[in-house]
């Protein structure tokens, strides 16, 4: 294929040619300019319609280098991924795909490197994904010829073939959608039939050959290798390719033919073997790859498991495995994880094949546990059949499995052979203290792949599912504290009782032991006591949260504190992180009491901040920093006397720890939070050492910002929540920094708002000032349009505190400032827009009824502003409204009438009254025409009054009125828990004239005026209240004369 077609800029022109000396360069250039000129170019290519059809081009030329080729299959594979559908920019054509798919399979059925069959094996993989059945509904017939023609006559090809049907299989295998696992399930039983036969032939071969000296070398060479990737994919097809696989035939007769073979390949993997000693290797594999047949059975099909042939008698002979390896389980040189890699990314795991098989098999015995006490919870339908079944696998496994014999050779085996501390244990701890630390955990996934933390798992499972085994454990347990033993014997046997606690518990002394054994041992001094330590450590933090007294938590600090002391040689790496990870279950322990930690804090705290200078690994970093976070903040105000040390060492950790490693400076930043709420008002002496941090973590030019946002904010409001004013400069003026966040998603912008509202609580002078008024108004008028209901109302309140803060401080200049923004950054109208479109939809109805611009929420958000600008200066208000749209008796009619409507969804007394007032005190202004638009609302008036005031008013159960406004504050109070914040906002919502003013006596005294005004009672009543409707009339009258008399 030869082309050149132009791409836009400086790009070179794609052809073949060009594309080779670019995949060259990219691939074996030591020039780091050549190779980063080459991926550009490369990357420029990725938009031309040919780009991928020439890379498969190229990898199909072997007389070009394989790292050329191995290149161009990477490529082909990343931009399937990024192309291949249809939606995507500069997709792949259809043209260009069907020329790539007929070529797929070529690919791989006559390539000889293993490296470029798997790529290219990845890329047929991804598209049959894709594009079966719909688009290439002949993939697996296709295949499936070409796998029947290769076993026949190339073996060479048949490698290819069955690497292809493996990674398909694995894709369509994960694969959620269920037209994927549908596509899969409906070809299962054909390609079943067919990779059965095919392993069954290739194991006879190298079985003959090895047994009974048929057949030649080569050909066995691809025998075991094919026989190998055929079991591969027979295991998951069984498992993923059946909904009751036990119904099915074939899968029975492979059950069988694994459990038969088990025992034929065991025996030739042994010293007596069959098998020639470089091929027993491949021999193993085939082992592992039956374990993991026999353990997805069981956790995929739970109720088929038992059905399968002998299902049962396969789960006692690993269980005798087991017992069989733990007679040299202590001489086994255990399995590691290697820096290599699986061909499916995982990590690879070397050590003895029988220790490999041996954990397989405490890994069954789990799932079997989990299937009889933990069946998988599922939205999916099941039929009352398929509920019976899995009633009859429980009770199969519970009664004629998991039988007390059995239970109680697994846990005297487990207790007196499994947790045995090895040497190779021991060679893992000294050769990367942080990593095998991070991995033996608990919480860690070493289970997995070591014989220790999974027999631990499994006791654990076996104790809380049958407390009954808690019996014999006593009785070791109680022995263990009596007879003398060696070190790693007693750290195996403490391991048991940390994993008996929940059971024992009540018959076991444990504070006895813990005075008179553990202080001990916990100060031997021996070359193996960094073992027992590191148990302690461990057992101390089991056995606190379920049952120790008060008395004895002194002891256990001590302990802890002897233990993450690097001055005793015994305390290695290993000892102190696993006492300071162990120490955060201690701390987060119900009863925790700070005033008892005390007198151990200040070493501990100490001991803390060093280690955590010493660990290496982020993870270890962070477990740490955890610890004392909680600790910080169990400790409450008694951590007042560490502040100091802990805050010297934090702006310390934040730059060490650079511009990526985002994780420490979280932890910094929760910390701190820790310590600022424990502390409350001292923590203000800290302000100048959290404000640099805040500001780093908070800039959004800052690489980290959005990593850090949610801890920042949350140590902002804390910081404010303890702030008295006058604020601290620094402090006062980094509200700029908060009004952006504003824009957030919806929890940080939320968080951000209460941020901006403590400022205008505790700052007011500032955010009213020239730098930051118009700025603060702008940022929170963009939530008023905000989809969030809690952040728009919250965006409400807060200019409304705007309002209240420049009548306090600025009188009705300060109003007038305030509002002559509001109208330049066009809120004011855009509040008066959506009011007079709830205006006129209230006006139509039926199918031409004109739909509202907002919502009866808004609409009392937009009221509430305009009631907090009416109730600072009514002149003020009118000369606003007088400014939108004509002449004052333009506006008035259709917005009162809204407002007074508006009273019916205010649901808020507090709303409601801060209208009634507002409304009310427009009855000041004198003269035509905004007195004459307000007496022509009376009847609306009457009734706003009568019902407002109703509802603030408060009685006993006979009438007798105890207040005649019940929003009206005394005396403010104080609580015990009170922050600085909580205190100032209470006085300034003290000051507010819906909590100082009684409404009552408000509008009397208003009305009064009013009345007087148009000359007298008779002129008022003969001119204005003529026209109010009776009984309005009546029920206000009435109101009056009742609350006149109770005043």
């Amino acid at each position: 294929m030869t082309f050149a077609i132009e791409v836009p800029g400086e790009a070179a022109p794609l052809s073949q040619p060009e594309l080779v000396r670019a995949l060259r360069a990219a691939s074996t250039s030591t020039d780091h300019a050549q190779r980063q000129s080459a991926g550009q170019q490369l990357q420029t290519w990725e938009s031309d319609p040919h780009y991928y059809p020439s890379l498969q081009t190229i990898y199909l030329d072997k007389s070009l280098d394989k790292q050329v080729r191995f290149l161009a299959v990477i490529l082909l594979k990343n931009g399937i991924d990024k192309y291949w559908r249809h939606t995507a920019k500069y997709a792949i054509r259809p043209e260009n795909k069907q020329l790539i798919r007929s070529r797929l399979l070529q690919g791989s059925l006559n390539e000889e490197d293993t490296t470029l069959l798997l790529h290219n094996a990845l890329v047929t993989a991804k598209i049959v994904r894709i594009e079966y059945p719909s688009e290439w509904p002949d993939a697996f017939s296709t295949l499936i010829e070409l796998t029947k023609s290769a076993n026949a006559s190339n073996p060479l090809q048949l490698r290819g073939a069955l690497v292809v049907l493996l990674r398909i299989v694995k894709e369509l295998g994960t694969a959620r959608l269920r037209k994927s696992q549908t596509a899969l399930q409906a070809i299962t039983p054909e390609l079943v039939q067919l990779l059965g036969a095919i392993y069954t032939e290739k194991t006879a071969y190298w079985q003959g050959l090895w047994t009974k000296g048929h057949g030649d070398q080569a050909n066995a060479d691809f025998a075991i290798e094919n026989s190998l990737t055929a079991l591969k994919i027979l295991r998951r097809l069984v498992t993923v390719g059946y909904e009751h696989p036990h119904a099915d035939a074939m899968v029975c007769g492979f059950w069988s033919l694994s459990q038969t073979q088990f025992d034929q390949f065991l025996s030739g993997v042994s010293q007596d073997s069959w098998i020639p000693a470089p091929y027993q290797d491949v021999v193993g594999k085939h082992l592992i790859q039956f374990t993991k047949l026999h353990i997805d059975m069981s956790e995929m099909h739970p109720a088929s498991f038992p059905l399968l042939p002998n299902s049962l008698s396969l789960v006692r002979a690993y269980w005798s495995l087991v017992k069989g390896f733990s007679q040299v389980f202590a001489r086994s040189g255990g399995i590691k994880q290697s820096s290599s890699e699986t061909a499916g990314g995982n990590p690879k795991q070397e050590g003895p094949l029988a220790e490999k098989l041996a954990l397989k098999g405490l890994l069954l015995l789990r799932s079997c546990v989990a299937t009889a006490y933990r069946p998988a919870q599922t939205f999916k339908y099941k039929s009352p059949e398929a509920k019976e079944l899995e009633k009859q696998a429980v009770h199969t496994i519970k009664v004629d499995l998991l039988t007390r014999d059995l239970l109680l050779e697994m846990v005297q085996v487990i207790i007196s052979k499994l947790f045995v501390f090895r040497q190779s244990d021991l060679e893992a701890w000294e050769e990367d203290p942080e990593g095998w630390e991070s991995q033996e955990r608990i919480e860690g996934q070493a289970y997995e792949w070591s014989i220790r933390p999974c027999a631990e798992r499994l006791l654990l499972d076996l104790l809380t599912h049958y407390r009954e085994l808690g019996e014999p454990l006593l009785a070791y347990c109680e022995l263990a504290t009596k007879v003398d033993m060696d070190i790693v014997t007693k750290e195996a046997a403490y391991c048991a009782l940390g994993c008996a606690a929940a059971v024992i518990h009540q018959a076991f002394d444990f504070d006895r032991f813990l005075t008179t054994t553990l202080v001990k041992d916990a100060q031997i001094q021996d070359p193996m006591a960094k073992l027992l330590r590191r148990r302690i450590a461990i057992l101390l933090s089991q056995w606190v949260t379920i049952k120790i007294s008060e008395t004895s938590r002194p002891v256990v600090y001590d302990i802890f504190r002897h233990l993450l002391s690097p001055s005793d040689q015994r305390n290695d790496e290993v000892v102190r992180i696993t006492a300071a990870r162990q120490l955060k279950q201690i701390a987060d322990d119900f009863k925790f009491d700070g005033e008892t930690f005390q007198p151990y804090a200040s070493d501990i705290f100490n001991l803390l901040v060093g280690l955590l200078q010493e660990v290496e690994t982020d993870e270890t970093k962070l477990a740490v920093l955890e610890t004392i976070r909680l600790l910080v903040t169990r400790m409450e105000t008694h951590v007042s006397q560490f502040g100091d040390a802990i805050m010297l060492t934090l702006p310390k950790l934040w730059e060490s720890a650079g511009s990526e490693e985002y994780m420490i400076k979280q932890a910094v930043l929760a910390i701190t939070t820790a310590l600022v709420v424990s502390m409350r008002t001292e923590s203000q002496r800290y302000q100048n050492v959290i404000i640099p941090l805040l500001r780093d973590a908070t800039n959004p030019e800052s690489a980290l910002h959005l990593h850090l946002i949610e801890e920042s904010v949350e140590l902002w409001k804390s910081v404010l929540m303890q702030s008295s004013p006058p604020l601290n400069p620094d402090l006062a003026q980094m509200v700029h920094l908060a009004l952006p966040l504003l824009e957030y998603d919806s929890e940080v912008a939320n968080q951000c708002l209460e941020i901006v509202r403590d400022y205008i609580i505790l700052a007011p002078q500032d955010i009213l000032s020239d730098v930051l008024r118009r700025p603060t108004l702008a940022a929170l008028a963009k939530t008023l349009d905000s989809k969030s209901r809690d952040q728009s109302q919250l965006g409400a309140k807060s200019i409304e505190l705007v309002i209240r803060a420049a009548e306090e401080l600025g009188g009705t200049q300060g109003v007038s400032v305030v509002v002559q923004d509001l109208l330049e950054l066009d809120v004011l109208r855009t509040i008066l827009e959506g009011l007079h479109s709830a205006w006129e939809s209230s006006q139509t109805t039926g199918p031409n009824r004109k739909p509202s611009k907002i919502n009866t929420i808004k609409e009392t958000d937009y009221f509430a502003l305009l009631a907090r600008i009416a109730l600072a200066d009514p002149a003020v208000f009118v000369a606003m409204l007088a400014g939108f749209g004509g002449p004052l008796d333009q506006v008035w009619p259709w917005l009162s009438a809204q407002w007074f409507a508006n009273f019916d969804c205010m649901a808020d007394v507090e709303r409601e009254k801060l209208s009634c007032l507002a409304l009310t005190r427009l009855w000041e202004l004198a003269g035509s025409p905004a007195q004459d638009l307000v007496l022509a609302r009376l009847q609306d008036y009457l009734s706003m009054w009568t019902s407002v005031v109703t509802e603030l008013v408060e009685s006993t159960a006979d009438g007798e009125v105890v207040s005649r406004d019940s929003l009206v504050w005394t005396e403010v109070g104080r609580y015990e828990y009170d922050t600085p914040l909580d205190v100032h906002a209470r006085e300034f919502a003290a000051r507010d004239p819906v909590h100082r003013v009684v409404a009552f006596e408000f509008v009397r005294e208003r009305l009064a005026g009013l009345v007087q005004r148009v000359g007298g009672e008779q002129a008022f009543e003969a001119g204005w209240a003529v026209d109010v409707d009776r009984e309005v009339l009546a029920g206000f009258q009435k109101l009056s004369r009742d609350l006149g008399t109770a005043g």
